[in-house]
């Protein structure tokens, strides 16, 4: 039970994170992981958020002047499968309407985020109980650039850029463990972005993205082991410099994003989970040349039995 509220709210976590990074080019990264006695399970998340700080390169915090106001919304599906009795397949699918307004402009746009596939495999399974030992899970990804990136970008304020705009590989572990009322869990993911050639009027345009890195450590409490989980989680991001060769020179900054959250979760039925998740990225001064937002998301996931 207690397995099953903390990796639902850990999804809920990261559908914020992902309209909260610069461009939307956030954490969807990672699969929805069964780690109860499910072969399948949809999980629904929807975020709202709203950007009311900048991070410098250098970081600290620059607030946003009255009359700059941003927001997105996020409806995030994310299904997994099991495939064999420790192997699983998952998809993530966002849906992404963005809308940014500086005085009397104003621009706003709607479509896909990135795509997520991954596949993930229970290297630490938990079939006997150990006071220590974690249940974990190894999982690899690929992520496809279905949500723009600000490169290709032709609207106002860049709105159409809803992702990173660069195929990717993610490889990463999940451990989790619980101890009577109290569970830990801990998400570690590196991946790397592609590079790509854009063809201009001055010429051919190569983008160099590079390396990244996720992780989030969620720690929640269950009153009595009963059917209602309060938790916290702090997750940070990390992007190397963007660099760009062709009829553009330039080097970009590296961004580092850290994103504290707090929920609570409430398993209806054995099967039926709900939730709810607020994150204030403006709490911490250690980001870096990104921005800042406060965010609430809310969380229904569905799980069908072995």
């Amino acid at each position: 039970m207690i397995k099953g509220l903390s990796v639902f709210l850990l999804v809920c976590g990261l559908s914020m994170q992902a309209v909260s990074a610069p461009c939307c080019g956030g954490s969807a990264n990672n699969p929805s992981f069964l780690t109860g006695d499910d072969r399948f399970q949809v999980t629904s998340a929807v975020a709202l958020s709203s950007v009311l700080a900048e991070a410098p390169v250098g970081g600290g915090l620059k607030t946003r002047s009255e009359n700059d106001s941003e927001q997105s919304q996020v409806f995030r599906i994310d299904i997994a499968s099991l495939i064999s009795d420790r192997s699983q397949l998952s998809v993530t699918v966002p849906m992404i309407h963005r809308q940014r307004s500086r005085g009397v402009n104003e621009a706003s746009g709607t479509g896909f985020g990135d795509l997520t596939v991954s596949a993930s495999y229970e290297v630490l399974p938990d079939w006997n109980y150990h006071p220590w030992r974690p249940k974990g899970f190894l999982f690899v990804g690929g992520i496809v650039p279905t949500g723009g990136s600000v490169y290709e970008s032709s609207e106002l304020y860049a709105i159409d850029a809803r992702g990173r705009g660069f195929w990717g590989a993610s490889l990463g572990t999940f451990l989790l463990k619980s101890w009577s009322s109290w569970d830990v869990s801990l998400l570690m993911e590196l991946h790397r972005f592609f590079n790509k050639e854009r063809i201009t009027e001055l010429g051919i345009l190569k983008i160099s993205p590079g390396w990244g890195s996720q992780q989030m450590l969620s720690m929640g409490w269950s009153p009595g082991g009963g059917t209602v989980r309060l938790g916290v989680s702090l997750a940070r991001n990390s992007e190397s410099a963007v660099a760009t060769s062709g009829v553009m020179e330039g080097l970009g900054a590296p961004t580092v994003l850290w994103t504290p959250s707090f929920q609570i979760g409430y398993l209806v039925s054995p099967d039926l989970s709900l939730g709810v998740s607020v994150s204030d990225q403006t709490l911490l001064r250690s980001s870096e040349n990104t921005a800042l937002a406060r965010s609430v998301g809310f969380v229904m996931q569905k799980r069908w039995e072995r």
